[in-house]
């Protein structure tokens, strides 16, 4: 079981591409406070990010891709010196104004299942992904390219395709992160080759029996260190972390089916529907009976 792809499509990842534009002279992008992750490409040229909390600029050149998961402050702009808060943000040149072309390409990516995301919760609260350091991740510079192209060119089709490509930016961008040898949350425990087999089988079968000895043996590890390093790394226990997707997958099967909450608390594991009640309201705030009732509202 790939358990990315699995929370990817479970909680339906959808980007999109919202600002492509030429800036130059004085200028300062800020897509702070959106409420989602919002990514921007340097498709050409060079410029600087700044953050809040005495951070030291960070120079962007062509190429360079920087990603904020979780909404961090920040803004963009042609000097390292860091934009006065009454300087205005967001607005393009005028079209007689001279200076160095800086090309951005500006998204943001976004999880339409508002519910527990593990992978969105181990991100820190900005990536930036070389140019130079893309080669380390198979297609990332292709992708870039291909983005670039398909934003440039205003081909019939491309709003969408360019939405696709950066869905799978994402993907890549995660990718990076691993390689990066990132061990900390959910990611780390996504690379960690024997946990990450645990997680493949609770994955793979949500509803299976499991107990911590067992996941233990499909990692091949003893008890006690399984456990330990599972909860170093996903920040809760392997029961905690199975309980947590089973309802994650519960409230998915709620929206998208007809099935009845004992239907899907057996899907989910669950012999008792008091104990598969008890369990989802405890991670959304109200019980499945509602969740189906606002599925038949929506329609």
């Amino acid at each position: 079981m790939d358990v990315l792809s699995d929370i990817l499509r479970t909680l339906h990842l959808r980007a999109e591409v919202f600002l492509h534009a030429c800036f130059r002279g004085d200028w300062a992008v800020d897509t702070s406070g959106e409420r989602r992750a919002t990514f921007h490409m340097v498709a050409r040229g060079g410029c600087w990010l700044h953050m809040p909390d005495g951070r030291e600029p960070v120079a962007l050149a062509g190429g360079d891709l920087v990603v904020f998961p979780h909404d961090a402050m920040h803004t963009l702009s042609n000097s390292e010196y860091a934009p006065a808060a009454d300087f205005p943000r967001n607005q393009l040149p005028a079209p007689d104004v001279a200076g160095p072309a800086v090309n951005l390409i500006c998204g943001y990516f976004e999880f339409e299942r508002h519910s527990w995301n593990p992978l969105l919760e181990s991100l820190p609260d900005v990536i930036v992904i070389r140019n130079e350091a893309s080669a380390a991740v198979p297609l990332m510079d292709t992708l870039g390219r291909f983005l670039y192209y398909e934003v440039d060119s205003e081909h019939i089709g491309g709003s969408l395709l360019i939405d696709k490509l950066s869905e799978i930016l994402f993907v890549l961008v995660v990718r990076s992160h691993i390689k990066d040898g990132n061990d900390n949350g959910f990611i780390g425990a996504l690379a960690d080759a024997q946990i990450g087999k645990a997680l493949s089988k609770m994955h793979e079968a949500p509803s299976h029996a499991w107990t911590v000895e067992s996941l233990a043996k499909a990692a091949g590890m003893s008890r006690s260190v399984f456990a330990e390093r599972f909860s170093r790394l996903a920040g809760m226990s392997p029961m905690q972390y199975l309980t947590r997707w089973r309802m994650t997958q519960a409230n998915e099967l709620f929206l998208t089916t007809e099935k009845s909450v004992a239907q899907v608390a057996e899907r989910c594991g669950y012999q008792s529907e008091v104990a598969f009640a008890k369990a989802f309201k405890k991670q959304f705030g109200y019980g499945p009976g509602r969740a189906r009732r606002e599925k038949r509202l929506s329609r």
